[in-house]
């Protein structure tokens, strides 16, 4: 169940999260495959649950530029544990990476919030973010503008040394205070670049580590009253999941079935692609699947009229082989499907870039189809 924070709580989270950000455009996916990562640079530490660890380097801390304390790594699932907060705990996946950008999702079981991270001209800083997204898509082209824009950070800018500060967007200043502080966490003692935000009433340090990004952040309240996040586990080379909850017909074509199916995603994985394979792997449905073995997603996203966009190769139809009533259960189960994961009502589904047609079922140019609970099984 996706769980509801307050708008009190929300508007202290979105920033906590969006900058506790720590590894690394539409889904309409027809871009060309991009499991070709062009990162900024290559990941450096090795993957560690416990036990102590620390950070070395010949090479002075304040030679260093951003992307030796930030590295955008691939498939690395990192967790956070939280003190002072319930949702001061989380974790931290990158979604998407390529050229200066990278998109992570943060989770602290409240909200889970997708934000893009650019490293431009000196400077790391938040591009775009938006929250609640439990569904996964590609939103590296995208740039806030206007109030959003306002709320957004730069984490890190150079030259990296003490006494080297900069003007968020919403005002608030950071300021390098340390190169070299000593950093307690669950994962170990680590030397850490010290950057703090100074708000009205509150102050956060941020502790950026070579090779490995943030590994601590600690907001003062005032009051004796402290929240903080520690870095308690980073492990490499594994996937992003979720649940995929899958509607298809009932053995005697009179309703929808539903059940559960394991979606994995490592970093630049398409969408698109992840879906159609997981609809045509569900044990549970009569033949196991869906939709057709040959059958491709071209085109998935989420538009800003608030509907989802999915265009089906031509095997959707010609693999069918279905009447219509298992037909219409067909459309329905999969509409279903597609808009519950997008958390909308209405889906336009085209077939080969046209609209939906066969010898039973003909829709017309810009009609959608609407997801309908109705005809599920109980």
């Amino acid at each position: 169940m996706r769980k509801k924070v307050s708008n009190l709580m929300v508007a202290v989270l979105v920033p906590l999260l969006a900058s506790c950000s720590l590894f690394g455009g539409s889904d309409t996916d027809s871009s060309a495959d991009s499991s070709a990562v062009s990162s900024v640079s290559s990941s450096v530490s090795s993957s560690t649950d416990n036990g102590s660890a620390s950070s070395s380097s010949s090479e002075p801390a304040y030679a260093a530029a951003i992307e030796a304390y930030y590295p955008f790594s691939t498939s690395v699932f990192t967790k956070y544990l939280g003190k002072g907060n319930e949702y001061a705990s989380f974790t931290v996946y990158p979604q998407y990476i390529e050229g200066n950008r990278m998109q992570i999702t943060s989770n602290n079981g409240g909200t889970q919030i997708v934000t893009v991270l650019e490293l431009a001209d000196g400077e790391l800083k938040e591009v775009f973010s938006r929250p609640e997204t439990y569904f996964r898509e590609n939103m590296l082209e995208k740039t806030a503008s206007g109030d959003a824009a306002n709320q957004l950070d730069i984490l890190l800018k150079e030259p990296l040394e003490v006494g080297n500060s900069w003007v968020n967007p919403n005002g608030i200043p950071s300021e390098i205070t340390n190169l070299t502080a000593t950093i307690e966490t669950p994962m170990g003692t680590f030397e850490a670049l010290e950057v703090t935000t100074t708000y009205e009433t509150s102050t956060t340090k941020d502790y950026y580590v070579k090779g490995m990004g943030l590994v601590k952040r600690v907001t003062d309240l005032g009051d004796g009253m402290t929240v903080s996040s520690s870095l308690e586990a980073r492990n490499e080379n594994v996937p992003e999941t979720q649940q995929l909850r899958v509607f298809y017909p009932d053995s005697e074509l009179m309703g929808l079935d539903t059940t559960s199916v394991d979606l994995s995603y490592a970093t630049n994985d398409i969408t698109r692609n992840i879906l159609a394979e997981a609809l045509k792997n569900v044990a549970d449905a009569p033949g196991g699947r869906v939709i057709g073995p040959n059958v491709s997603i071209n085109s998935l996203s989420l538009s800003e009229d608030g509907r989802v966009y999915v265009d089906f190769s031509q095997e959707f139809i010609s693999e069918m082989n279905a009447g219509t009533s298992a037909e219409s259960l067909i459309l329905q189960g999969v509409v279903n499907t597609i808009g519950q994961y997008y958390g909308v009502q209405e889906v336009y589904l085209t077939v080969a870039g046209k609209p939906y047609e066969s010898g039973h079922i003909l829709m017309a140019e810009g009609a959608y189809f609407t997801v309908d609970y109705t005809n599920v099984n109980e």
